[in-house]
């Protein structure tokens, strides 16, 4: 019997994944790792080009990671180095790599917050959603893959049923809340200016709409339509990107999430004295660090923003056996999933061969039971050993013994 090959033979154990998260790099680090949705969409293009099977591209503000399936992970390391500001020596410093089953473990612990700075952060999910969007808009979702992300999304669901990791509101954008009204007594009036209209800034307005409705919020963005339109939905005040410097000069606190690579707020924008309160919630920062020299100005960035929720995530820990549980019982529905597909083609042409045997050698209707039989006997052994030659054999043997039973 000649056995057909599968495009899931290798899928599992050549699943990997790259990357670099703010355990063990600060948010300078980060920075240069990051990718935009243009660097991404380039990125995935040259992942095609170099023949790798499947391949997506998270990048937040506090990791950037690689998934793909591939013969060796360091063609993704080379691949996230040669698109952004980094090296493969500040990647060897500073990341990280995941093969096979533990790959899978580490998707699973990203998608439901297990791996996020703020234990049980759940923006995580949507940033996941959005980097599969673009990898299938540009041809990388392999089946293998796409099951990977569903399964993914399934353990995520469970995980926020059936514990309380998730428990209250927190997240970076909500830690910013937290650190407005414990820097600020009072916010009633305050001019806060919101730089960035992305999904991240749509989240930071909709909280302080919601938690801070006294405040008066202004917009400003690169594009400034987007702006505009954030200024009308939360209505607030339209900036000029153009009159940035002197919006910034007014603001009593601002708050900034932007993308791209280049500083937003200099040191020459402040020409009055008064105290204000910078929130730098961009990858790589956007605030010169000059800034924070001025007096009576008190600049945060993304990881400082996250200490605040200690006690909150010290009350999660209690879950985190749970959760675990959860996705190993879910790994090994994924093995179950993978073995089936692998060992699928090999029962189909077994039962097709069978078929043939039987046709020429004895053309007997009652041998349909005894093929259905040998085949759902091979389908339990390939469950069980991965030698798929001799199993087949066993088969051929089995089958030819009932024929020889039932002549004698």
């Amino acid at each position: 019997m000649i056995l057909p090959n599968t495009s899931y033979k290798n899928s599992l154990n050549s699943f990997s994944i790259i990357g670099i998260n703010y355990r063990k790099s600060d948010m300078s680090i980060r920075g240069k790792f990051s990718l935009t949705d243009d660097g991404v969409s380039v990125l995935l293009k040259q992942s095609i080009s170099k023949n790798i099977s499947g391949c997506l591209a998270l990048s937040t503000c506090n990791r950037t990671e690689l998934y793909g399936i591939c013969d060796d992970p360091n063609e993704l390391t080379e691949l996230l180095c040669s698109n952004t500001n980094s090296t493969l020596e500040e990647f060897e410093a500073y990341g990280y790599v995941y093969q096979g089953i533990k790959a899978i473990e580490h998707l699973f612990k990203v998608a439901s917050g297990l791996d996020s700075q703020i234990l049980g952060d759940y923006e995580i999910l949507s940033q996941l959603k959005h980097a599969a969007k673009i990898a299938k808009e540009n041809g990388c979702i392999n089946s293998f893959l796409e099951r990977a992300i569903n399964y993914s999304l399934q353990v995520s669901k469970e995980i926020k049923t059936k514990t309380k990791l998730s428990s209250g509101i927190v997240s970076v954008a909500y830690a910013a809340i937290e650190i407005l009204k414990e820097k600020i007594q009072d916010c009633n009036g305050k001019k806060i200016l919101l730089i960035g209209t992305g999904k991240f800034g749509n989240h930071i307005a909709k909280n302080l709409q919601d938690y801070l409705p006294g405040s008066n919020m202004a917009f400003a963005n690169r594009t400034e339509e987007k702006a505009a339109a954030m200024a009308d939905e939360y209505h607030g005040e339209f900036v000029s990107y153009k009159s940035l410097q002197q919006a910034s000069d007014l603001a009593d606190i601002i708050i900034v999430s932007s993308g791209g690579d280049s500083y937003t707020i200099f040191p020459s924008f402040f020409t009055t004295n008064k105290p204000r309160l910078i929130l730098d919630l961009s990858v790589p920062q956007h605030v010169d660090p000059e800034v924070k020299k001025i007096k009576d100005i008190t600049v945060l960035n993304v990881d400082e923003v996250s200490l605040i929720l200690d006690q909150t995530i010290a009350a999660r820990h209690s879950e985190i056996p749970t959760a675990l549980k959860i996705i190993e019982d879910t790994l090994g529905s994924l093995e179950k999933w993978h073995r089936q597909q692998y060992n699928n083609p090999v029962l189909h042409l077994a039962k097709s061969q069978l078929k043939e045997l039987n046709k020429i050698y004895f053309n007997n209707t009652v041998n349909e039971e005894r093929i259905h039989k040998t085949v759902s006997t091979l389908a339990i052994q390939l469950k069980v050993k991965n030698n798929k030659g001799c199993l087949c054999i066993n088969a051929l043997n089995s089958f030819l013994q009932l024929n020889h039973e039932t002549i004698s």
